[in-house]
């Protein structure tokens, strides 16, 4: 079935909200595999990565995953590292967290750490920059992920419009799992998955 056609809803698994309103449980396990280099995934999605990845590859894109699954001890390590470089930039320490807040979620709230969300940027990224960017944005890789993602379970998370209801800044980076079906529909919809799940649970 192509995917315009796809009446079916698969990998319902994925297809939850997490954020600060809805973090994971403490005892959240989740089994990995790999998607690219030394980058897991959810095992019941990897290969879903693996396949959007070669796919762009066909087409003369090379993809760049640079963050995949990460532990809540690393997304713990994350958020403080931020916070103490925005208040070496003179920042006061509660200044500090609340911005760092709107780039990094806290532990149990990433989709990070559910294993289902991939970092993408283009191969030659680092050569040209020293951290991740919106001008991402104005890259091929984005188009094709924009054109594509779709097709292999994957939304761009966390769209420019709707910070307010997503309650992080734009990321045209972040591509999050929810499965072909629900992925199509949310394209669609044009809407950010948090309203999008309010009206399809």
């Amino acid at each position: 079935m192509s995917v315009s056609t796809r009446s079916v809803i698969d990998n319902h698994w994925a297809y939850y909200l997490i954020n600060r309103d809805n973090p994971l449980p403490e005892n959240f396990t989740v089994a990995l595999d790999t998607v690219q280099g030394q980058f897991t995934m959810d095992e019941r999605c990897a290969a879903y990565g693996r396949d959007m990845i070669a796919a762009a590859k066909r087409d003369g894109i090379d993809l760049m995953v640079v963050s995949a699954y990460r532990s809540v001890r690393k997304q713990q390590e994350n958020l403080e590292s931020y916070t103490e470089r925005l208040i070496n930039n003179g920042y006061t320490r509660e200044e500090a967290l609340i911005l760092a807040k709107k780039e990094i979620a806290e532990p149990y709230t990433s989709e990070h750490n559910a294993g289902l969300a991939l970092d993408i940027l283009t191969a030659d990224w680092w050569e040209t920059h020293d951290d991740i960017t919106d001008d991402f944005e104005n890259t091929e890789e984005f188009r094709w992920l924009s054109e594509n993602a779709y097709k292999f379970g994957f939304i761009m998370r966390y769209p420019k419009e709707y910070e307010d209801i997503t309650g992080y800044s734009y990321e045209p980076w972040h591509y999050r799992f929810v499965g072909i079906y629900y992925a199509e529909k949310i394209k669609e919809s044009g809407l950010p998955f948090e309203y999008f799940y309010k009206t399809n649970f």
